[in-house]
């Protein structure tokens, strides 16, 4: 059966988010996922202690966006910090040492610190490009041109909220086809570089944008 899950959720443990990981599993649940990665600037503490709780009815997915010399970059099923500031190509290298895989988050985004599309990104091993990001704006014309970035790579393409304040978890995830009854993150990470799935998403609105802005302050 089908799964959703958001593939890009922040919590507490990134220096710009107040979500507690308790927030996290009850506003998954309440907006119909059925598994979240979590993925925390430069770090992976908040995702380990999630898995660890192993909250009954959510998967989740260890990972982490990392600052690296080109912008950010998501490692998904990453379970040991990976050392910020290293080149895209080296960053790739320790996810896949670590088990992961390397998804490129808002490629267009103006005003994210994000990795601009280049042609040799593929030779890299590069796993999947993000292309429904909540966040992002504006969100349609930003979503068509990461899927045609994505397309011209032949890469995967995934769905996540980018979620900085729990109302927006789930705003954007990605479907998991054909997933088994009761899968483990393994077969998960392998439907994605795979393609087995499908993006979904739509924009935060205006009145949860605003609600992020001041939560910063």
């Amino acid at each position: 059966m089908p799964l959703k899950i958001d593939l890009h959720v922040h919590t507490c443990y990134s220096h710009d988010c107040t979500t507690s990981l308790k927030e996290v599993v009850l506003y998954a649940k309440r907006n119909g996922l059925d598994g979240v990665a979590i993925t925390d600037h430069n770090t992976v503490e908040g995702a380990l202690k999630l898995v660890k709780r192993k909250p009954r009815g959510l998967i989740v997915i260890p990972g982490i966006e990392v600052s690296t010399q080109q912008g950010h970059l998501l490692g998904l099923n990453v379970k040991t910090l990976i050392p910020p500031n290293f080149s895209i190509k080296k960053t790739i290298e320790l996810i896949h040492e670590d088990g992961g895989i390397a998804v490129i988050p808002h490629p267009f985004a103006f005003i994210k610190e994000g990795i601009r599309p280049n042609k040799n990104f593929k030779s890299y091993g590069l796993d999947a490009i993000e292309v429904a990001n909540s966040s992002n704006f504006p969100f349609f014309i930003m979503s068509y041109l990461a899927s045609r970035f994505a397309e011209n790579m032949n890469l995967p393409k995934t769905g996540g909220s980018d979620s900085h304040i729990p109302d927006t978890i789930g705003l954007a995830y990605t479907i998991i086809e054909n997933a088994k009854a009761d899968p483990e993150t393994d077969d998960i990470i392998q439907a994605i570089k795979e393609g087995m799935i499908v993006p979904v998403g739509k924009a935060i609105p205006w009145m949860l944008r605003l609600k992020k802005m001041f939560k910063k302050r």
